[in-house]
């Protein structure tokens, strides 16, 4: 593997600039954390993408003269394209055919939302007993429901069986979904399907008793690959984090709810960096998640406005068995919980740094 592929695979940013303050080099992650391409920038210097007066570049520079390299934490870049970059950088010198200034850096966000990801992921394994004990005590009343259902379809005219086939097939649904929570997973399969084969599925199904206020919403890419996923846990886990949604807008006099799709590049979860994420988004204009409940909203039995009971744990539970992680931002006026998913496998462990 060559230079440049190598540092395409890091999860932290780096750039090299030659000694007139031009850019000489952005690897992948740069590209995309400053949304532009090394193209447009190769070549220019600094103060052609970056503010000058929110650089302190004459303290950097005298750094680098006594010390040989820097080091700045929480240091805010104004860009040039409107966006507003926090970061730990550092920088020094290296000698190629010529000398260049080697800067890399990582942005307190994605510090961040690295450790609330692990965070999640620890958490997510004491649910999982959790959740395992549950679905134990729910197993076998349900074998009871399925033979009273059976026996009840025996005693009823043709025309009204139809009600009794809608209670077995929910009885095996369910029967299905306790045994993904009580085996991890292990039996359910997987295969390669658009994911809007199941957004789909779940907007219907909600779409059937949705309240008069709320209005379902979708906003899907088209363009998105195929991934291999078991898609009873996936369509199981987004129809529990929707309702959640409809659940949270009950008392709003009007209330959108959207489902929203989209491809990630070079997104990591927890220690892991994969090459390309499907992200989808169930976006509400409701009341938000009480400040007290948010650490514990995936905590089964934990309920509140945004958070009914097991719903939330299990839907979490269902999308770390495809190797992929739920996450929320919440405020007053709205609510966004986004379902991460890897198109192809993890490239690397990426060790960010805890810094806090």
């Amino acid at each position: 593997m060559n230079t440049k592929a190598l540092l395409d695979q890091l999860s932290t940013a780096v750039m090299l600039f030659d000694t007139h303050g031009r850019f000489a080099y952005l690897n992948q992650t740069a590209e995309s954390a400053l949304m532009t391409t090394s193209k447009v920038l190769l070549g220019q210097r600094y103060s052609y993408f970056i503010a000058s007066d929110s650089l302190p570049l004459r303290e950097l520079l005298k750094t680098l003269k006594d010390n040989g390299s820097f080091a700045q934490d929480d240091l805010r870049l104004e860009l040039l394209n409107g966006r507003n970059i926090i970061a730990n950088f550092t920088g020094h010198w290296i000698h190629l055919e010529k000398p260049y200034l080697l800067v890399e850096w990582q942005d307190r966000q994605s510090i961040k939302r690295y450790q609330n990801e692990l965070g999640i992921l620890q958490q997510n394994q004491t649910n999982n007993k959790l959740l395992a004990q549950l679905a134990h005590e729910v197993k076998n009343p349900l074998s009871g429901i399925a033979g009273a259902a059976q026996l009840l379809a025996q005693e009823l005219p043709p025309e009204q069986q139809e009600f009794t086939a809608i209670i077995q097939h929910e009885i095996e649904r369910l029967s299905k979904l306790v045994d993904r929570l009580l085996l991890g997973g292990k039996k359910a399969s997987k295969v390669s399907l658009n994911i809007h084969e199941i957004t789909e599925q779940v907007y219907d199904f909600c779409n059937i008793n949705l309240p008069k206020n709320i209005q379902l919403m979708r906003d899907y890419d088209p363009s998105l690959p195929e991934l291999n996923i078991a898609p009873e846990s996936v369509y199981q886990a987004l129809l529990n984090v929707v309702q959640n949604a409809v659940d949270a807008c009950a008392e709003q006099k009007r209330a959108t709810i959207t489902i929203k799709t989209r491809a990630i590049p070079r997104h990591s979860i927890g220690i892991k960096q994969y090459p390309l994420i499907i992200r989808i988004d169930v976006i509400d204009n409701g009341p938000g998640i009480d400040p007290a409940l948010q650490p514990n909203v995936f905590v089964p039995l934990i309920s509140g406005k945004q958070s009914s009971g097991l719903g939330l744990g299990i839907a979490q539970s269902l999308i770390q068995q495809q190797e992929g992680i739920i996450e929320f931002i919440s405020d007053p006026s709205s609510t966004i919980f986004s379902i991460y998913l890897p198109v192809v496998k993890a490239e690397e462990e990426v060790g960010l740094i805890n810094n806090e």
